[in-house]
């Protein structure tokens, strides 16, 4: 599937799921519902059942429900003429489903079978003053589990981390042979730049040393057989060739200077240095860790859903936290940053597209319960406003104003984001500016 289609696929499911939700609730309200439609006018095709329009249009880029009267209630089968709690659930029932929709998708990734990458977590370095030094972690630790959970790399630690910001937080660790149970008192959300919320420099360990022929050029750098890679240079060893590979970045960008080197050798971080050059790694073979293939059954898959969708929620509000202390900056994506992240990530198979689709149902829950005029949010915030007022509602006329100007500067956000997005396409930079 190309970018394009990718783009517009995941838009349709987004919108007709959302709108889905508007639509069920209204009907089973009573509400009537003028048209569904997928996709914006022209209309390629339509059919009437009962009161509704079914209609497929031109224009692939959402959908809509268009109800009776949803701010004037003069029409006996409006939805202003409904109950405060009844229009409360109707407007909040698209947000609702795509709440709902990444526990179906995130259940089918958990179900695809699927390679995932599994190294040694290992400690580089622990910062003075750190949760991680007062904890009692050392340089050479390597990190198995987080709150329970087993680690596979150094990114589900980071989501670990992530998600205990402000809060303790439990590792058990290997050192030299020994498992020991740390607690991380309060993982920083805004820590000493460069250190992290913990205070530690990690490495992926998956290549181990094979074997080093005597008098080689790796055995002068003094590599041993059953050494694990941590770093060449400054790059990370995760696959086969990686270690030349850095060997000849650093040899570019500090030509003539010893390479360092850091292995993990019987549970001890071990500093070596290689000779700049071509040769720096001759006589080296190499293991590199398979790949684990997994897929889970649907009664464990399921489960699983729900907490992934649970832990990309606290990971959000705690980013809201550390946006609120000044420790993070917001980047803003609109359509056209969206569409060429999706493209890439549709490039890295359905799975990968699965789970993109699911942080973007999970973002547009939240973003449209927001209380602004012409989102979902805005509209509970004015049935709010009528039960704040002892039922008596603000005048039709009022609130569509409200919505116009809102929808107005919502649009223009859009643009000037988008336009943003384009000339960060054009200059090459990545859609969120690094």
């Amino acid at each position: 599937m190309s970018g394009i289609a990718s783009f517009v696929v995941v838009l349709l499911v987004l919108v007709v799921v959302h709108e889905l939700g508007h639509f069920t609730v209204a009907k089973l309200a009573g509400v009537r519902v003028l048209e569904f439609g997928v996709g914006f006018p022209p209309r390629v095709i339509s059919r009437q059942w009962g009161d509704t329009t079914y209609s497929l249009n031109l224009l692939p880029l959402g959908g809509f429900v268009r109800m009776v009267g949803e701010e004037d209630p003069t029409d006996p089968g409006s939805l202003a003429r409904r109950s405060a709690p009844i229009r409360l659930a109707v407007l909040a029932a698209g947000s609702a489903m795509n709440a709902l929709l990444p526990l179906v998708l995130f259940t089918i990734v958990f179900m695809l079978p699927q390679d995932t990458i599994v190294t040694d977590v290992a400690v580089l370095d622990v910062a003075a003053g750190s949760p991680a030094e007062r904890a009692g972690v050392e340089a050479g630790d390597v990190i198995t589990h987080a709150d329970g959970r087993r680690l596979d790399n150094s990114f589900d630690l980071q989501a670990a981390v992530q998600r205990r910001l402000g809060a303790d937080t439990t590792w058990t660790l290997q050192r030299q042979g020994r498992t020991l149970e740390l607690h991380i008192a309060e993982a920083r959300v805004d820590p000493p730049e460069g250190q992290g919320a913990t205070g530690i420099l990690l490495a992926d360990g998956r290549v181990t040393v094979a074997s080093v022929a005597r008098g080689s050029a790796a055995a002068q750098a003094g590599l041993q057989s059953g050494d694990l890679f941590l770093r060449v240079g400054s790059s990370g060893v995760i696959g086969d060739g990686d270690a030349q590979a850095a060997l000849d970045a650093w040899a570019e960008g500090s030509p003539g200077e010893p390479v360092p080197i850091v292995v993990l050798r019987d549970g001890t971080l071990t500093p070596l240095e290689a000779e700049p050059g071509a040769g720096g790694l001759d006589g080296l073979t190499v293991e590199v860790r398979p790949d684990e293939r997994r897929s889970e059954p649907v009664w464990r898959a399921v489960p699983m859903s729900f907490r992934q969708t649970w832990d990309i929620l606290v990971i959000f509000r705690n980013e809201i936290s550390r946006i609120i202390a000044g420790a993070a900056s917001v980047d803003l994506v609109g359509p056209v940053g969206i569409a060429r992240i999706t493209s890439e990530v549709a490039g890295a198979g359905l799975g990968s597209l699965l789970m993109w689709t699911a942080l973007l149902s999970i973002n547009l829950a939240i973003v449209n319960m927001l209380p602004i005029p012409a989102l979902d949010g805005g509209r509970i915030m004015f049935v709010l406003i009528e039960l704040a007022r002892g039922g008596r509602r603000l005048s039709p006329e009022r609130e569509r104003i409200a919505h116009m100007v809102g929808f107005a500067i919502l649009i223009s956000g859009i643009v000037a984001v988008s336009i943003g997005d384009i000339r960060r396409i054009v200059s090459g930079e990545s859609v969120f500016g690094g």
